[in-house]
């Protein structure tokens, strides 16, 4: 039987491994047959950045960005002219290696970038490329190879003339200092001249290309930027918005919701947004009304405050932004910060949206940050603005003498739990000396109340709630009054008032201070007196349930209708002695009640008692210098 010859089937257009061979033969011939044009110098980008001169950055994190590496650059002989090299080419015969021991003729980019003192916060180096034959056929073709190589004799750091091949890094600003950074780009270019050495030069350019010469060494140039990072930072306790600021030079950037404004400069001419700064030490109240306070700064800063020039050395302690509306714009921001504690107040309208802005400072937004939410949100229901009610006044005086603190004051009179400082207790105390205390709170739902209201200026001098919390205020008719005498006659002097009071747990305040004097509070060492510098025992603070005082001083007390319910804000600023949380059931109006029965809680508490009085007295009485101590720290308290 014949055998018939078996025909050679002829491969199919699908197989893989033919289209495969058929694509890579394509790319490397379409790669190394594409004609180059002449490439740019690579150029770097530093962003983001604000317009400048140098361009300002912001924020910590900074991109450096290098559109293309070095490449190589051949010629057929010395007197013809550059081409850039394709990558094909290079793939074949180019210039490559980054290895010190043995080859190192790779072209490559290295970016540094110095700080203002001249250290080194980054160096990155041009990436090692696939220049294998499956590097050819990626997306995007020859990419940076992952993981990065160790040094080697064939390894090429450059760029892709014609397609890019840059690269880029993040410069991590965060806790470096302000002030001019300097970028420098280093472009190691490779030359050769048909089979010559690579040398490291970068070719001369002329109208229509590259000429026949070139310069040797590598290309450096340099840009800089100034890191100008917002040193002050100012937060809404509602989250209302923010306000950030520089002090030198005197700028500022705020935002109302999700709306941010553009950065504004103190203007040096007349009529346009203002930022100035007052320098003094010790306490500091915010005003009610901050539009006022920038009118006049005199009604609302400290008398020892003075205008402070930061760039003359001056350190400030609260700085007034003054940017109102104006014919061609309702964007405005005025207000009052307090560049030591963060606490701030201010009228801030962006878009079309009016907030007024607060906080009690950092340390203290921390306490009331979720309660305060929650009688914003409560409030906002009934149609009632907190931040309204928080700066409600209270002023009380005796025809000659007049004291005022609004509830945000009180709420800037905080819990700390800093040892030396103020401190937190729910435990019974005894605090004899100069008392302070503030009580406000907030009623929603239940009916209004009635309006009921009383102080220590006017007859009859007491005043019996309606509400369950807040003071009930008695006179004593039997008792001679105290003579007021001296600068502290409206604290020292008057009535002998017995005040007390019952307090909410979800106050909007409710501060108590034994603002001079003794505390018996644990943390109080010694019992020591608070004027002694530098205030040794601190200022003991608390958040009362009940308060029972007997003494001197000026007071208010209200109940006034919200809507649906009752706004009670009570004020005491006197001497004399206060029990908080007396766990005993008896009180001043029990130990000073001549029919009153003896009983081991009344000694207890009467020993309390006495033993503070006595070392006020004692050591008022040693020291003839206490009046003065005590007009010193009393011009630290938030009074106006």
């Amino acid at each position: 039987m014949p055998k018939h010859r078996r025909r050679r089937q002829a491969p199919t257009p699908h197989s893989p491994r033919r289209f495969a061979g058929i694509a890579l033969t394509t790319a490397l011939l379409a790669a190394l047959t594409a004609s180059v044009l002449p490439a740019e110098a690579g150029t770097t980008i530093v962003t983001p950045t604000e317009a400048g001169s140098p361009p300002i950055v912001r924020g910590s994190s900074v991109d450096v960005v290098v559109d293309r590496a070095a490449v190589n650059y051949t010629r057929s002989n010395a007197t013809s002219n550059f081409t850039a090299q394709s990558i094909a080419a290079v793939a074949l015969s180019g210039c490559r290696g980054d290895n010190p021991a043995g080859t190192n003729n790779s072209p490559r980019t290295q970016v540094t970038v110095t700080d203002p003192n001249g250290d080194v916060v980054l160096t990155k180096l041009s990436e090692v490329r696939d220049l294998s034959f499956g590097g050819f056929l990626t997306s995007p073709a020859n990419k940076p190879l992952a993981p990065q190589p160790a040094p080697g004799n064939t390894n090429y750091r450059g760029g892709i003339p014609n397609s890019g091949g840059g690269f880029s890094a993040t410069v991590n600003l965060d806790g470096k200092p302000a002030g001019i950074y300097t970028v420098t780009t280093t472009e190691t270019n490779m030359v050769k001249t048909g089979l010559g050495a690579c040398t490291v030069g970068t070719p001369a350019t002329t109208m229509t290309g590259f000429g026949s010469t070139f310069v040797t060494g590598p290309k450096v140039s340099t840009q800089t930027f100034e890191y100008r990072p917002w040193t002050v930072q100012f937060k809404d306790v509602f989250g209302k918005g923010s306000v950030r600021a520089n002090i030198e030079p005197a700028e500022y950037q705020y935002a109302v919701d999700t709306a941010t404004s553009p950065i504004t400069q103190s203007a040096a001419t007349p009529g346009g947004p203002t930022v100035k700064f007052y320098g003094f030490d010790g306490a500091f109240a915010l005003p009610s009304d901050p539009a006022a306070c920038v009118a006049s700064p005199s009604t609302c800063l400290p008398d020892v405050a003075a205008p402070c020039v930061p760039s003359t050395g001056c350190t400030p302690r609260v700085m007034l932004i003054n940017r109102p509306t104006t014919a061609t714009s309702t964007d405005a921001l005025v207000g009052v910060f307090d560049l030591d504690t963060k606490a701030f107040i201010a009228y801030a309208s962006l878009n079309g949206k009016t907030r007024t802005l607060m906080s009690l400072g950092t340390v203290n937004d921390a306490y009331y940050h979720d309660l305060l939410n929650k009688l914003s949100t409560s409030a906002a229901a009934q149609g009632v603005d907190l931040a309204s009610i928080l700066a409600t006044e209270v002023s009380v005086g005796n025809g000659q003498k007049k004291v005022s603190l609004s509830l945000l004051n009180g709420l800037q009179i905080d819990p700390s739990s800093s040892p030396g400082g103020v401190q937190i207790t729910t435990d019974a105390t005894v605090q004899a000396g100069v008392i302070l205390d503030i009580y406000s709170s907030l009623r929603l739902t239940g009916g209004a109340c009635v309006a009921n209201s009383a102080d220590s200026s006017t007859e009859p001098n007491r005043y019996t709630r309606n509400e369950n919390n807040g003071y009930n205020v008695t006179k004593s008719d039997l008792l001679p009054e105290v003579p007021t005498v001296g600068p502290l006659g409206v604290l020292v002097g008057g009535p002998l008032y017995h005040i007390t009071g019952k307090f909410n747990s979800d106050a909007l305040v409710n501060t108590a201070t034994a603002a001079i004097g003794v505390d018996t509070a644990a943390g109080n060492p010694n019992g020591l007196p608070v004027w002694i510098s530098p205030f040794l025992g601190g200022i003991h603070t608390a958040k009362p349930k009940t308060m029972d005082f007997l003494g001197t001083g000026t007071w208010s007390a209200s109940e006034s209708p919200v809507l649906t319910g009752c706004l009670v804000v009570d004020f005491l600023l006197g001497t004399g002695v206060a029990v908080y949380n007396n766990p005993l059931p008896v009180g001043f109006g029990t130990i000073f009640d001549p029919l009153a029965t003896p009983t081991p809680a009344a000694e207890q508490l009467t020993d309390a008692v006495n033993d503070a009085v006595d070392q006020v007295v004692g050591l008022a009485s040693a020291n003839p210098t206490v009046s003065a101590l005590l007009t010193q720290v009393t011009a630290l308290l938030p009074l106006s």
